[in-house]
C-alpha cells in the first residue's frame, strides 16, 4: 500500500537538524522523499516515537535516542543485553545471567531486564513495532517485592531496523509502565534481498566462546502487491566457572589486595598479623562438617583434628573415637565463620546459553488505500548454570535418632546445619519460549490514517534443578542399615576445610533422596486496538493541527506453578522429633523456602487522544512554536482506573537553536505477581536485638488487591543546538516524582521496631507482624505484606554530541552520550522513620535495645541514594568512527562512575565510612573491510576487540567480587564477523 502523502515546498532547516540529531544518535528516523511531476518534494507522513500522530516533520519536542542497524553492527552486540549496555540511561540490570542469588525463586536463564533512569524494573515500557511485548514469566525481588520485565534477549539484534528509546514519561501516550520511558524495537519490514551473518568470538583466558548466526530474506510477489520478509538467528555461548576469574574464584575476599588496606584490614593481633574486615568474609557457615546439638554435648561441630579446639574425648563420652573417621574431631560451639564453606568453588560465573529467534512479516495491498499486515515471532532458549548444593534452612532442622547407623553419640542428635556437598552440584536447566502472532489492517480514508490489529503473545519458562528431598534425606540419615544409611558425621576434606567433601557416601544412597524440582511459569498478552490519525484536522495561522485517538483492550495473565515439594502441597516434618512451630513454613526441598502456586489475570481498557498544535511561526525569536497535548484513560479490572495527561513544547528560535520541554503524569499498575502472591516464605540471616543473636529469620510475604497504582509526575526541559549542519549538541534536564511505590518494610527493620515497642512497653506484645516462640524467644516468622510506600524523587541530566567530518582521508563520525544522576531520594516509611529516629535520638537505653553486639544495625533503602548500591552518578558512551571506500574502523569508550557499597563498612580513627566501588572505563575497537567484487561480491569482514585493556570489573563486597547488575565480567574479547549479501 502506498503511504498517504502531503506536499511541502520546504522543510525548516532546524526540523531537518532535529532529525539529523536523532540520526546522529544512531537513528534512521527520517522522512522519505519522492519527486512529483511538478518538481516538488513529496513527503510521506511518518510516526515518531512518543506520538501517535503521523506528521510530515518531527518537531523534536521529545528526547529520543535511536540506534540504527549500522550502529548495532558496529557495536559488536550479539544479544539484547549487550545492546542495552550501549545506552547510558540504562540503570542497573537486576535480571542477568551472572546474578549471584540465582535460586529457584529467581528469574534464571536467558533473560535481561530494562531499567531506564534506574527507577527499577517494570518502570520502562517495551514495544515491538509500536505494540507491547509480553512480559517474561520469571520474577525477581526488588525492594523485596516480585517484579517482572520484558526480556531484552527475545529479539535477534541483527534483525532490527532500529531501536528507539524515548527518555521521557509517556503513560499518556502508551499507558501503564511508561514511567521512565519507552523502548521500541522496529524490525525490518521492507527488506529486499538476502543476507547471512556469522559472528564468532572468544574471551581470552576462559572458555567463554560465542557463536552467532543470522540470516534474513525479503521479497515482493503477487505483482508487487505483497511483501514477505523473514529473519532468523542462532546464538550459543559457553558457560564459564567462577574459578576462571581470579576476582570471583573465592567468596572469601579477606586479604584481597585490590581492597585498600584501610578497607580490608581493621587492625593487627598480638603477633602483628593483620585482622581482616569481617564484612569481606563471604564463606558460608553451613558446611559439610556439620553443626549439631545434643542434650549432653550442647551445640558442637566437626572439624579437622589439626585445628585447635578439639575436645578431650573423655570429657565428651569418647565421641572422637566413636566417629571412626581419621583426622576428624569434635569442637563445641557453632562453626566459626572463618572455617565456612567457599560456595564459589562450585558456582558458574555466567550461564551457558543456546538461543534461537525467528521473525516474519507479511504485508499485502488489498486496495490502493488498505493494507493487510501480519507478524510472527518465535523465541527459544536453553540456559545451563551450576551452583553448589545448598544446606538446610533454620526451619528445616531435624532430629537424628540414637540408633541411626552412623550416629556415634549414643543419644538423639539435632542437626542444625549441614551442606551435603558429596551429592554433587545443582545443575540448573532453564528453558524459555515465547511467541507472538499479530494481524491487522491499516489504510487511509478521507485523509485519515487508521490502523487496527489483534495480537496474541505467550511466554513460558521451565526451570529445573536436581535437589534434595528433606524427608527422604532424613530417612537415609536415620537408617539403621548401612546399605541405605547416609553419614553426616564423616566430616569433609581435612586438608582444605573450605572446599569440597571427598569423604562421600555411596551413590545409591544419594540417589534415594535426590529429586528434580521444576518451576513452570507463564505469561500471556492479548491485545486489540483501533487508532486514527490526521495531520491536519484544521488549520491555524501557524500551521495544521494534528490529531490522533484510539482505544485499546488487552488481557494479561500470569501463572507460576511449582513442584509439589516446593508449593506447600508437601510440608517439612521432622519425622523423628515431631512437629515444630516453624514447620508450616518449611518446604521439603532442602535449602528452599516454600512458595505457593500463584496465578492471576486482568483486563485493561484504555482510550487516548492527542493533539499536535502549532502555536506560532515566523516571528522574531520564534521561528516555530509547537505544542503536544495528550491524555490517556485506563481501567483495570483489579486495581481501579486512572487518567493521566501530558504536554510538551518545542520552541525553535532559529535555524540553529531549539528549546523543548514536557510535563507528564504517569502510572504503573501493580504487577500481577504483586497482587496475587500469597504466603511467599523466605529465610534470611537477621540481627535479633531481643535475643542478641544473628540467625535465619523466616519472613512470610503476601500480595494484595488493595494495592494502588504507583503514580508519577515528570518534568523535562532542554535544548538542541546545531551551529553547523554536521555538529549537533543536546542537553536535557529531567526530574520525576513517584508516589505510592510498591514495596515491603525490611524484615530487619521490623525486628528493630519490635525491639523498640518492647522497650517502650515491656509488658506488651511488640510488633504485631513479628511472632516469637520457644524457650529462646526466637522469631518464628515475620508476616509482611506488600504495601504502597512513600514518595521517591529522582532527577538528572542527559548530554549528547554528534559531529561528522568529511576529509580527503574519509568520513569521520564522533558521538558521545552521557547521563548524570543528580538526585535519587527515597522517603522512609513511617516504621522505618521511627527506627531511624530512635537510633539517632541519643537515648542510651533506647539505643541499647536497638543494638546488636554494640553495633547499630544499618537501615538501608531510604534517604539520598545517589552513588549507592548500583546508582552511579555518571554513565557515558562515546565513539569515533571512520569510513573510506571499502574500509571502516571505530573506537568506543564506556564509562560508569563509582558508588557506595553499603554492605561494606570500615573505619579510619573514630570516623565510619562505606566502601566506594571504583569507576569503570573500557575501550572497544573494530575494523571492517568490504571485499572487492572480484573476490566475493557483497561480503563484509569485521574484526573487533572488546575491553582492549582486559579491565576487571571494580571490586565490590559481592559473592563474585563485583556488582553484576552494573558491571560485566567480560575480559578481553576477540570476535570476527562475516556478512554476505545476496
Amino acid at each position: 500500500m502506498k503511504q498517504s502523502s502531503v506536499y511541502k515546498h520546504k522543510l525548516k532547516h532546524l526540523s531537518l537538524c532535529v532529525i539529523s540529531a536523532l540520526a546522529a544518535q544512531a537513528g534512521s528516523i527520517g522522512l522519505v522523499y519522492a519527486q512529483d511531476v511538478a518538481g516538488e518534494k513529496k513527503v510521506e507522513r511518518i510516526s515518531i516515537i512518543g506520538s501517535h500522530i503521523k506528521v510530515n516533520h518531527d518537531t523534536g519536542a521529545l528526547p529520543v535516542t535511536a540506534i540504527s542497524a549500522e550502529d548495532i553492527e558496529n557495536s559488536g552486540a550479539v544479544s539484547g543485553a549487550e545492546l542495552l549496555a550501549e545506552i547510558p540511561q540504562q540503570g542497573d540490570v537486576a535480571f542477568n545471567s551472572s546474578r549471584v542469588v540465582g535460586g529457584v525463586n529467581d528469574a534464571r536463564g536467558d533473560v535481561s531486564s530494562y531499567n531506564l533512569r534506574g527507577l527499577g524494573t517494570g518502570n520502562t515500557l517495551v514495544l515491538l513495532n509500536g505494540r507491547r511485548l509480553v512480559l517474561h514469566p520469571g520474577t525477581q525481588s526488588e525492594n523485596f517485592v516480585p517484579v517482572t520485565t520484558a526480556n531484552a534477549n527475545t529479539l535477534p539484534v541483527r534483525g532490527l531496523k532500529r531501536v528507539e528509546v524515548l527518555r521521557d514519561g509517556a503513560a499518556a501516550i502508551y499507558g501503564s509502565d511508561a514511567v521512565a520511558g519507552v523502548v521500541n524495537y522496529a524490525l525490518k519490514d521492507d527488506y529486499e534481498g538476502s543476507e547471512l551473518n556469522v559472528n564468532y568470538g572468544s574471551e581470552e583466558g576462559t572458555a567463554r566462546d560465542t557463536l552467532n548466526l543470522n540470516g534474513a530474506t525479503g521479497f515482493y510477489f503477487n505483482n508487487e502487491k505483497s511483501h514477505l520478509s523473514f529473519s532468523a538467528g542462532y546464538y550459543k555461548r559457553e558457560m564459564i566457572m567462577a574459578s576462571e576469574k581470579s576476582y570471583a574464584a573465592s567468596s572469601d575476599l579477606r586479604g584481597n589486595s585490590r581492597f585498600p588496606d584501610e578497607v580490608g584490614i581493621t587492625g593487627t593481633d598480638d603477633d602483628g598479623n593483620p585482622i581482616y574486615n569481617s564484612d569481606l568474609n563471604g564463606l558460608n557457615s553451613s558446611t559439610p562438617w556439620g553443626e549439631f546439638r545434643t542434650s549432653t554435648l550442647g551445640t558442637f561441630h566437626l572439624q579437622p583434628d589439626s585445628l585447635s579446639g578439639c575436645e578431650n574425648s573423655d570429657d565428651l563420652g569418647n565421641p572422637t573415637t566413636a566417629l571412626g573417621v581419621e583426622g576428624v574431631c569434635v569442637d563445641q560451639g557453632s562453626q566459626p565463620t572463618s572455617d565456612g564453606y567457599d560456595r564459589n568453588s562450585e558456582r558458574s560465573l555466567s550461564s551457558g546459553i543456546e538461543r534461537a529467534n525467528f521473525y516474519g512479516l507479511l504485508t499485502h495491498e488489498l486496495t490502493e488505500s488498505t493494507e493487510l499486515y501480519a507478524e510472527a515471532l518465535y523465541y527459544y532458549a536453553e540456559a545451563e548454570r551450576v551452583r553448589e548444593q545448598t544446606a538446610n534452612l533454620t526451619s528445616q532442622r531435624f532430629t537424628i535418632a540414637a540408633d541411626a547407623y552412623y550416629n556415634p553419640f549414643g543419644e538423639t542428635v539435632d542437626l542444625r546445619k549441614y551442606r551435603p556437598v558429596d551429592t554433587g552440584p545443582r545443575n540448573i536447566e532453564v528453558t524459555d519460549k515465547s511467541y507472538r502472532v499479530l494481524t491487522g489492517l491499516r489504510g487511509d480514508f478521507n485523509d485519515w490514517d487508521w490502523d487496527s490489529a489483534v495480537l496474541y503473545s505467550k511466554a513460558t519458562t521451565e526451570d529445573k534443578a536436581n535437589r534434595i528431598h528433606t524427608q527422604r534425606f532424613q530417612q537415609a540419615i536415620n537408617s539403621t542399615d548401612q546399605a541405605t544409611a547416609y553419614d553426616v558425621f564423616n566430616g569433609a576434606d581435612v586438608n582444605n576445610t573450605n572446599v569440597g567433601d571427598p569423604t562421600g557416601n555411596s551413590q545409591s544412597v544419594i540417589d534415594s533422596f535426590m529429586i528434580d524440582v521444576v518451576r513452570d511459569s507463564e505469561t500471556e498478552l492479548a491485545l486489540f486496538d483501533f487508532k486514527v490519525s490526521k495531520g491536519d484536522i484544521y488549520e491555524l495561522p501557524a500551521g495544521d493541527v494534528g490529531f490522533a485517538a484510539g482505544i485499546e483492550y488487552r488481557y494479561e495473565s500470569f501463572s507460576d506453578v511449582r513442584s509439589d515439594e516446593l508449593n506447600t502441597s508437601e510440608s517439612f516434618l521432622d519425622i523423628v522429633g515431631g512437629v515444630k512451630d516453624v514447620d508450616q513454613y518449611a518446604s521439603v526441598v532442602l535449602g528452599s523456602s516454600p512458595t505457593p502456586d500463584a496465578s492471576g489475570s486482568r483486563n485493561v481498557f484504555s482510550a487516548y487522544s492527542e493533539f499536535a498544535i502549532p502555536l506560532l511561526e515566523g516571528l522574531p525569536f520564534v521561528d516555530r512554536l509547537d505544542m503536544q497535548l495528550a491524555a490517556r484513560y485506563e481501567r483495570f479490572s483489579d486495581v481501579g482506573d486512572i487518567l493521566k495527561p501530558k504536554a510538551a513544547l518545542s520552541w525553535i528560535i532559529n535555524d540553529y537553536v531549539q528549546f523543548r520541554a514536557s510535563y507528564a503524569e504517569g502510572f504503573k499498575a501493580p504487577g500481577l505477581p504483586q497482587v496475587v502472591a500469597v504466603d511467599i516464605s523466605r529465610v534470611n540471616n537477621r540481627n535479633d536485638p531481643i535475643t542478641d543473636t544473628r540467625y535465619g529469620v523466616l519472613e512470610v510475604r503476601s500480595g494484595s488487591d488493595t494495592l494502588k497504582p504507583e503514580e508519577s509526575e515528570s518534568l523535562s526541559w532542554g535544548f538542541v543546538v546545531q551551529p553547523t549542519r554536521n555538529l549537533t549538541l543536546t542537553a536535557d534536564w529531567w526530574q520525576l516524582d513517584q508516589s505510592d511505590t510498591v514495596g515491603l518494610i525490611h524484615s530487619q527493620t521490623q525486628l528493630l521496631y519490635d525491639a523498640l515497642l518492647r522497650h517502650q512497653d515491656p509488658g506488651g506484645n511488640g510488633n504485631p507482624v513479628v511472632t516469637r516462640g520457644g524457650d529462646d524467644n526466637e522469631v518464628v516468622a515475620v508476616v509482611n505484606d506488600y504495601i504502597n510506600l512513600q514518595d521517591r524523587e529522582v532527577a538528572g541530566v542527559d548530554f549528547s554530541i554528534s559531529y561528522d567530518l568529511d576529509t580527503n582521508w574519509g568520513g569521520f563520525q564522533f558521538r558521545a552520550n552521557a547521563a548524570k544522576l543528580t538526585k535519587f531520594y527515597q522517603e522512609a516509611d513511617d516504621i522505618t522513620a521511627q527506627v531511624i529516629a530512635a537510633q539517632n535520638s541519643g537515648d542510651a537505653a533506647l539505643i541499647e535495645a536497638l543494638q546488636y553486639r554494640e553495633e547499630e544495625v544499618t537501615i538501608t533503602g531510604s534517604g539520598d541514594l545517589v552513588e549507592q548500591d548500583g546508582r552511579p552518578e555518571w554513565r557515558m558512551t562515546s565513539s569515533i568512527g571512520w569510513k573510506n571506500g571499502s574500509w571502516g574502523a571505530g573506537l568506543k569508550y564506556r564509562y560508569v562512575g563509582g558508588f557506595e557499597d553499603t554492605s561494606l563498612d570500615y573505619s579510619i580513627g573514630e570516623e565510619d565510612f562505606k566502601y566506594q566501588v571504583g569507576s569503570s572505563s573500557k575501550f572497544d575497537v573494530y575494523v571492517n573491510y568490504r571485499l572487492p567484487e572480484s573476490v566475493l561480491d557483497n561480503t563484509k569482514l569485521t574484526f573487533g576487540i572488546k575491553n582492549i585493556g582486559d579491565k576487571k570489573p571494580p571490586i565490590a563486597d559481592e559473592t563474585f567480587g563485583y556488582n553484576s547488575s552494573v558491571h560485566s565480567s567480560l575480559g578481553r574479547y576477540f570476535y570476527m564477523n562475516v556478512n554476505k549479501k545476496f
